[in-house]
Parts: C-alpha cells; sequence; structure tokens
C-alpha cells in the first residue's frame, strides 16, 4: 500500500506517518527529512542549506530528484508513505512520471482535516521538554503538563520552537491553502481521495482511516 498524506500545518501528519508505519511497516518518506539528509559539505547540500537559510523553498528539480532516488531504494517494495509531498500539482506530475518509470503506484491520498484555530492552538501551545523531547500542549485542552511549564517525567522547564509563532504558521497555512487546492482535487477526481477528520485525538483519526480502506477493499 502506497500513500500520500496531505494536510494543513499541526494536522498530525508525523503521528498518522508513525501509526501507520508501526500497524502496515511502510517507510515513512518526508520531503523535509530528504532535504535535511543531504551531506552539507556537497555541493548540493550547500546549495539546499543557503536557501533554507533564506527561508525560501527548495526547487522542485532538486526535491524531485531527491525523492525519485528515495523511491529506487529496496525497502519500499512493502509500501510508502509520502509525508509533504507532493505540495501542489508540479509535483503531482513529477510523482506520476516516477510512479510510472518505477512501476508503482498510489493507492490512496489522505487528507487530514483540521480547522485553523484548531491547528492554530496546536502551534503556538506546543511546548517540547528539552531533555527526554516529550511534547506537551498548553492551550488544547490534550496533553497539557501537569505542572505548568513543566515536563511530566523530568521535571525540567519546557521550552517553546522559534517557528511556532503565529505569524510562521499563517505563512505555512496560507500556502497550503493556496497550493494544495488542487492537489486535493485532483486525487478528489481520481477517486483514491481518502478525507479524514483530524481534530480529535490520533486514534480518532486513525481509525476513520481504517474503516475507509476496509470499506474500500471489500
Amino acid at each position: 500500500m502506497n500513500l500520500i498524506l496531505i494536510a494543513p500545518p499541526a494536522a498530525g501528519k508525523g503521528t498518522m506517518a508513525s501509526m501507520l508505519n508501526k500497524k502496515f511497516n511502510l517507510v515513512c518518506i518526508s520531503a523535509g527529512e530528504l532535504l535535511r539528509g543531504v551531506d552539507p559539505e556537497t555541493e548540493i547540500g550547500k546549495m539546499i542549506r543557503d536557501i533554507q537559510s533564506r527561508r525560501e523553498l527548495v526547487s522542485d528539480e532538486i526535491t524531485n530528484k531527491l525523492m525519485k532516488e528515495r523511491l529506487m531504494k529496496d525497502d519500499i517494495k512493502n509500501g510508502f508513505i509520502l509525508d509533504g509531498y507532493p505540495r501542489h500539482m508540479p509535483q503531482v506530475d513529477a510523482v506520476n512520471q516516477m510512479c510510472e518509470e518505477l512501476n508503482l503506484k498510489i493507492d490512496y491520498a489522505v487528507l487530514l482535516n483540521v480547522d485553523y484555530d484548531t491547528a492554530l492552538k496546536r502551534t503556538i501551545g506546543r511546548q517540547i521538554c528539552p531533555k527526554c523531547k516529550q511534547t506537551y500542549n498548553r492551550l488544547t485542552g490534550v496533553n497539557a503538563p501537569k505542572v505548568e511549564n513543566m515536563c511530566n517525567d523530568c521535571n525540567v522547564e519546557l521550552v517553546t520552537r522559534n517557528d511556532d509563532n503565529e505569524e510562521t504558521f499563517n505563512i505555512g497555512y496560507n500556502a497550503y491553502l493556496k497550493n494544495c487546492a488542487p492537489v486535493i482535487e485532483y486525487y478528489r477526481n481520481k477517486g483514491i481521495l481518502i478525507e479524514l477528520d483530524a481534530s480529535k485525538d490520533p486514534e480518532y483519526t486513525f481509525n476513520q482511516l481504517m474503516d475507509k480502506i476496509g470499506s474500500n477493499n471489500d
């Protein structure tokens, strides 16, 4: 089974990918991790770091090249999840070309729907333990620390990522709305889009997916 995960910021793509990996042993392929994984001492690595340091998007040419190389590895034979890719229609075309050349097929595009306010609270309320990396949230009412601003296990003060702010969130959210709308419509028209309510806990969202995959295969 090969899947694409489509979602706005803070919808829970990473959690969903992890749950799918655990149940089906699917390899999660994140475009962001592919870019970060390039040796910074190489020419392409230096180019990527320079682009990212300016908070710009790496070109499709580079991203598509890395993605195709990743999809040529043997560990994807049991299935894979594309996380954060394709993010717009030119990348959809690239995925289609890769699948044709590598004899692969996308079975489902999974859309995680979450409203703006919930996604914003998940982002700006997020707190992380610097020691054990456990994640908490002070705004959503889910997984709040027992003692304000303190890790439940390590008893150390929680920290907030620099980019977990409303301005950065809005940039990512608006880019998602603009770029992913035609991607969503494309996969809907192909009949392989699965839409999920991702506004509740991850188990609820995952169970929705299991039900829909099951019904689609009946």
